[in-house]
């Protein structure tokens, strides 16, 4: 998930500065010392160790020592919590002599803050990457539409129907039904998250069938699946470009593609498997964020997985043909 920006950190600091403010405000005017000096170091001392601190240095541990799992992450987060209340009491008996805290009297001060404050930043990750996600999606459906309707394919979709129209009639009439349909769902799935791996793979076929007549011996597919899992839900566009790019780097003929589905313990597992060059060693080295700036298709991929739940994207090259295999891991029930 995405990580909060200085600026979502800094106005998320400021709203929980003013609901400290206003507490510690409420608490030393019962007292009768609101406007005092002392009332007003205590407050400034509130904002800055309940919440400025711990939050911060949570955020940057976290960040840093690149913690996933979210038990480890509230434990962290209570940590540093803990720590921040800690000074907070020490600096309050400084200012009030009359003030003692011990340990076990920060301790549970510190925890309803500290979940609290959590499920607010957990929650708002997941809702910052739910938007990215959508935004990503979007950007991959238009880039698909914008490529659908590049001259170059079609020019040589309409050159390839033209060369069946004499030929053979009725196969000219499906391949025109089919391009139809592959930029009518494009512009149908425009407002949807998911859809059916079945849904999928059905306008997938129709967009390679455009390239097998096209190609004809020089592209050879084999598609193994599972039928039980037809009904799983998964981002749409997710495979094409991956194919389109085993398809354009492709350095000897026949072309011949894999794909494989499969469930993997709760998981759905996509396999991709192609003959060509395969993956750049620098490519299988590099971390996901690195290949964010690869190839359009490739990097908006694994942009749009690394913001599902649960879902990794695994670049590799099969160890007898060399060939480029990309593993996707997805959610059984993504959606």
């Amino acid at each position: 998930m995405p990580e909060l920006t200085k600026k979502e950190l800094f106005i998320a600091l400021l709203g929980l500065s003013f609901i400290s403010a206003t507490i510690t405000f409420l608490d030393w005017w019962q007292r009768g010392q609101a406007g005092t000096s002392d009332a007003l170091l205590a407050g400034v001392v509130a904002i800055v160790f309940l919440f400025w601190v711990p939050i911060s240095s949570a955020i940057f541990a976290i960040k840093r020592l690149g913690i996933k799992n979210i038990l480890y992450e509230l434990l962290l987060w209570f940590g540093c919590f803990y720590i921040g209340y800690r000074i907070w009491g020490f600096a309050l008996a400084g200012i009030y002599s009359a003030v003692n805290f011990g340990w076990l009297d920060v301790f549970f001060m510190s925890i309803p803050w500290a979940i609290g404050t959590y499920i607010l930043y957990r929650a708002y990750r997941a809702y910052k990457a739910l938007q990215i996600e959508r935004l990503l999606r979007q950007h991959a459906e238009l880039n698909q539409l914008k490529h659908a309707l590049h001259p170059h394919f079609l020019f040589n979709s309409l050159n390839t129907l033209t060369a069946f129209i004499t030929s053979n009639p009725e196969k000219a009439e499906l391949l025109t039904d089919d391009l139809a349909s592959v930029l009518r769902h494009i512009l149908d799935t425009n407002n949807v998250d998911t859809i059916s791996l079945k849904h999928e793979l059905m306008i997938l076929q129709k967009w390679l069938n455009i390239e097998l007549a096209r190609l004809g011996d020089d592209l050879k597919i084999d598609i193994d699946i599972d039928e039980a899992i037809l009904d799983v839900q998964i981002p749409p566009f997710l495979l094409q470009p991956l194919l389109e790019n085993s398809i354009k780097h492709a350095t000897q003929f026949p072309i011949e593609l894999t794909l494989k589905y499969k469930t993997h313990g709760s998981a759905l597992q996509i396999i991709i498997r192609d003959n060509g060059p395969g993956f750049p060693d620098a490519m299988l080295t590099s971390q996901p964020d690195d290949l964010k700036h690869s190839g359009v298709g490739l990097s908006t991929t694994i942009q749009r997985i690394g913001l599902m739940r649960h879902a990794n994207i695994q670049l590799s090259n099969d160890p007898e043909s060399k060939g480029a295999v990309v593993t996707i891991s997805l959610e059984s029930n993504h959606g």
